[in-house]
């Protein structure tokens, strides 16, 4: 699928300006949730380079370690001491839409399709030029500072906008230090040539030479079988054009229990239009029945799992387990913040690992380091991005968390992933380093954007009133 792993484009973005030499990371329970890892390194260290990538992991002093020394010391190598610490990679979100973190608490009493109503077909009409840029800013600065490193967003075009309003998503995460994977809508309306002349220079910049945290793209489908007033083709146009650009493909299915049986008929067409196979990853893929989970998991299909979301919108729950064990790939995500309300990665696990085990009545089957994988490297292997994040290892991008479970306190640490899972939160975060460079300290972004709350707040408050003044005088139709 992607060639992802662009590392001159990345830190020349994020590193221009810091100068910072080489940094050792020491004294910490370093967790760096590869494959074998349950436990971490006690006493250990991560070696972060001037690029911003990890040189080395281990447990330890590397500085008494002569064969260390040898490979990696340099006199200007700085120490930074985190004893009594837990490091972790940093979170990776399969799936979100940064741009709803401006609309949380949107009905509060609805199911997915009243929620949509209240949010994209109440306001999306009345977005304003810089609105879909402000609010994208205010999510993907919102995961951030939750301890999201790493995140996939699924950008929307919303009703009567156009392709400059819809674009400033992808302009405003660009400019933010958070590594991205920006999932492409097609438009229903455009033709083919027009969905490669918007796409193609968008796919330009995965080369080196662009400054960017971009780490690379899906086409967002939106096509599916028999909606109303779609072509029947869509579905089969864009899984086409993602195969000719040789990129993953990620669709909404099957999320609410509403319309389980509606959407479970639509498998057969799914399948036919080439949606069924790798690099195909679905958002939520609840109302599951067990031919569509095998025929899935045996296409090498993924699904990304929202327990946030799918909690806040009464959509039920994944059977997970069932889900690994018939062998899918599962991912997961927050979904946008007016579903799942808050970017708190830490929630979310704590939220699906207990919903499983309440459902279950079993506390044996999936363990804490199991979701705490399943929200970095599973989810980062699904997007075609676990060579540069998801794991702490050398090569990787230096995108880690400080968890300190002492502020506030947690008591004693028998089991790191355990106490990361079920005692910890944002709260903890003592610092969140992307590239090597810090990003949040003590639950604040270093660099912050005073001005941004109160400019989404006045963005908001006019599309509010537009679409309330639109309420109360609607427009007069003629027959």
């Amino acid at each position: 699928m992607n060639s992802l792993f662009f590392k001159s484009a990345l830190t020349a973005v994020i590193f221009s300006a810091s100068g910072f030499a080489s940094t050792l990371y020491r004294g910490a329970t370093v967790l760096t949730l590869a494959d074998g890892d349950n436990a971490g390194h006690a006493n250990g260290y991560l070696l972060v380079s001037d690029d911003g990538t990890i040189e080395a992991v281990g447990q330890g002093d590397p500085l008494s370690d002569p064969a260390v020394r040898a490979v990696h010391f340099t006199a200007d190598w700085k120490t930074v001491d985190l004893t009594g610490k837990i490091v972790m990679p940093g979170f990776v979100s399969g799936h979100g839409h940064l741009w709803q973190s401006a609309f949380r608490g949107i009905a509060p009493d609805g199911e997915l399709w009243p929620w949509l109503m209240a949010l994209h077909w109440t306001y999306g009409k009345f977005f304003a030029p810089g609105d879909f840029a402000a609010f994208t800013r205010h999510g993907a600065l919102d995961q951030l500072r939750h301890g999201i490193t790493t995140t996939h967003n699924h950008s929307q075009w919303l009703p009567g906008q156009d392709y400059g309003l819809y674009h400033e998503q992808f302009d405003a995460e660009s400019k933010i230090p958070q590594h991205f994977v920006f999932s492409w809508v097609s438009q229903s309306t455009a033709t083919d040539e027009e969905w490669r002349a918007r796409l193609k220079p968008m796919l330009a910049l995965l080369k080196p030479a662009p400054a960017t945290p971009l780490l690379g793209f899906t086409v967002s489908a939106n096509g599916m079988p028999g909606r109303k007033g779609q072509a029947p083709d869509l579905l089969s146009r864009e899984i086409k054009l993602a195969r000719e650009f040789n990129l993953p493909v990620h669709l909404h299915y099957l999320e609410p229990a509403a319309q389980a049986e509606e959407d479970r008929a639509k498998w057969p067409k799914i399948k036919e239009a080439g949606a069924a196979a790798p690099g195909v990853s679905y958002a939520h893929f609840i109302q599951v029945d067990e031919t569509i989970l095998k025929e899935a998991a045996a296409a090498g299909a993924a699904m990304i799992w929202n327990p946030l979301s799918n909690g806040r919108l009464a959509s039920g729950l994944a059977d997970i387990p069932h889900y690994l064990a018939v062998g899918l790939k599962v991912g997961m995500g927050e979904d946008g913040q007016a579903s799942g309300d808050i970017s708190d990665p830490f929630e979310n696990v704590r939220l699906g690992l207990y919903a499983l085990r309440m459902k279950e009545r079993n506390a044996r089957g999936l363990q804490p380091i199991d979701i705490l994988r399943l929200h970095t490297v599973r989810t980062a292997e699904i997007l075609g991005v676990s060579s540069c994040v998801g794991t702490l290892a050398p090569g990787k991008f230096a995108d880690f968390l400080v968890v300190d479970p002492d502020s506030p306190a947690t008591g004693p640490v028998f089991d790191a992933a355990a106490t990361l899972v079920f005692a910890c939160s944002s709260q903890n975060l003592a610092a969140v380093y992307v590239g090597g460079r810090k990003v949040v300290k003590d639950g604040q972004l270093v660099e912050d954007d005073v001005a941004l709350e109160a400019d989404v707040a006045t963005r908001v408050a006019r599309v509010r009133q537009a679409a309330a003044d639109m309420k109360a005088h609607p427009p007069v139709t003629h027959p």
